[in-house]
């Protein structure tokens, strides 16, 4: 029930990227600035949706409007957690702008398509079916929970172009200004110096296979390395080890829809490796990247939480690949199946992150619950 509006969603999507294959360049420009701002509207509107609202609004509320030592030194004097200085700033603007967190949630909505639209324009032609791997793959929990993280993720996914062009300068800049807006940026630094190298298909399968072979065996690198640190010599991080590699903080390591999602997308990026290649030079970037997302996501996979913020910080590469993929079949007829199998799997895979009372839609623009009413659902209901 709650997945219905995000299902809906998919569907008008997919739909334009199936009828965008027969239109011509004018057309399919068109489609592309309606879908983003359908994106724009449905999540730049949203109500109190998923989790990350329960820290953003209260410290939006925070911000004094009228002291700019708090777009310097963050916002923090009654929570007990520190903003980064780019996204605090912005808070402090828009608060200046217009009092109001719904004002400052579409400002940060915008910031993401506009980013993402610049992104996608220069490297594929059909902006749809962009917008749905995007949702499908790390755009749904970006646009509604990881306010600071996506913007930073977006800057990011526009900085690779000067990875490829060797330019450091501009490519520094935008991580620097990632930087400001998410810690977790810093790992996009080292990146300009191996991640323009062509990986040898040969030796992709290989690390590919042994992902899979950790992954599958339980093999629990991260764990064991903590103990082997920490040993029994401190009691609280041993059990916050632990708490994280059992039970329900930690992901079900084996054969799940999520795990075939990967072994499917790493096969087919095998398959078709040197046509990837000869598509688009960047294409050795993104495997490059895929890579590191499934190193994130399968050598941290005791972690879950851990595991998909890292691995959201490569998820790029997906969007990108699978664009691609559809491009080496020669046959037209095969390339709109395959897009419509994928959206069908999309279709699938948003009702699984979103049929839960958290995810519950509703748009300010023609109602929304208040912050207590969601809060109180929020804290009677948890993820049920």
């Amino acid at each position: 029930m709650y997945a219905v509006p995000y299902v809906l969603l998919i569907i008008i999507f997919g739909g334009l990227a199936f009828y965008g294959q027969t239109q011509d360049k004018s057309a399919k420009k068109l489609m592309a600035l309606g879908a983003m701002a359908l994106l724009f509207l449905f999540f730049g509107f949203r109500g109190f949706i998923c989790d990350d609202w329960q820290i953003y609004y209260p410290g939006f509320k925070e911000v004094e409007a009228d002291d700019i030592t708090f777009a310097v030194y963050g916002i923090g004097k009654g929570l007990d957690w520190h903003m980064e200085p780019g996204f605090t700033l912005l808070m402090y603007l828009c608060k200046c702008i217009f009092n109001d967190y719904f004002f400052f949630q579409a400002v940060c909505s915008l910031i993401n398509v506009a980013l993402l639209y610049n992104f996608l324009r220069n490297r594929i032609d059909d902006i749809p079916f962009g917008i749905v791997l995007f949702i499908c793959f790390g755009g749904y929990g970006m646009m509604t929970n990881m306010m600071r993280n996506s913007i930073a993720i977006l800057i990011f996914a526009n900085a690779i172009t000067y990875i490829e062009q060797r330019k450091p300068l501009p490519y520094f800049a935008l991580i620097l200004v990632a930087f400001t807006f998410h810690t977790t940026a810093l790992i996009y630094f080292p990146l300009y110096f191996f991640a323009h190298f062509k990986l040898n298909k040969w030796i992709y399968l290989g690390i590919f296979i042994a992902l899979n072979v950790i992954f599958l065996a339980h093999i629990s690198i991260i764990g064991n390395i903590i103990s082997m640190v920490i040993g029994d010599g401190d009691s609280r991080v041993s059990g916050m080890t632990d708490a994280y590699t059992s039970g329900d903080l930690a992901e079900a390591k084996g054969i799940s829809i999520g795990y075939l999602e990967r072994l499917l997308t790493g096969s087919l990026i095998f398959c078709y490796y040197d046509k990837l290649i000869a598509m688009r030079k960047e294409n050795k970037i993104f495997i490059n990247l895929f890579v590191m997302y499934l190193l994130a996501t399968f050598i941290l996979a005791d972690f879950q939480v851990l595991s998909e913020r890292m691995g959201n910080l490569f998820i790029v590469s997906y969007w990108i690949l699978w664009t691609d993929l559809t491009h080496a079949f020669s046959i037209s007829n095969n390339r709109r199946l395959f897009i419509a199998f994928i959206t069908l799997y999309c279709m699938m895979k948003m009702v699984g992150l979103t049929n839960l009372v958290t995810s519950e839609y509703d748009n300010v623009l023609f109602g929304a619950k208040s912050y207590e009413q969601r809060l109180y659902i929020h804290n009677r209901t948890g993820d049920k």
